[in-house]
């Protein structure tokens, strides 16, 4: 059950909706490929905040994933890095009144929830 918390974690993440003028549009999925595998000046990029401390949850939320037993610790930390950017996709959404960057957000924060409610219980 928690393998499957996890994994429902970065898969969610990936169907954040963003978009910005002029008419452009993508989703984290999307954005996260063009990153990592575009050939143009990736250091600036990658070195950015808004990318990097969620890049470093999708591999903590992806490490945890794969262990025999995930990590309560390592999957908070794994939220709340990724939940930076979504929780600011949500607000954007909010204040900007697009529908589509806010529906898009539930699917983390739904998962989000069920994680915290998963790992939240210490085992004995």
């Amino acid at each position: 059950m928690k393998r499957l918390a996890a994994l429902s974690l970065f898969l969610s993440f990936f169907v954040c909706y963003m978009e910005w003028p002029p008419d452009n549009s993508a989703f984290v999925g999307e954005m996260a490929y063009q990153i990592l595998f575009q050939r143009d000046d990736q250091t600036d990029t990658l070195l950015h905040p808004m990318i990097l401390l969620p890049f470093l949850g999708l591999l903590l939320v992806l490490y945890a994933a794969l262990r025999k037993e995930p990590d309560r610790r390592v999957i908070f930390t794994a939220m709340a890095l990724m939940g930076i950017l979504v929780l600011l996709l949500l607000a954007i959404g909010i204040m900007g009144g697009n529908a589509k960057i806010v529906l898009s957000t539930l699917p983390f924060i739904g998962a989000s929830i069920w994680c915290f409610r998963v790992f939240r219980k210490k085992d004995a």
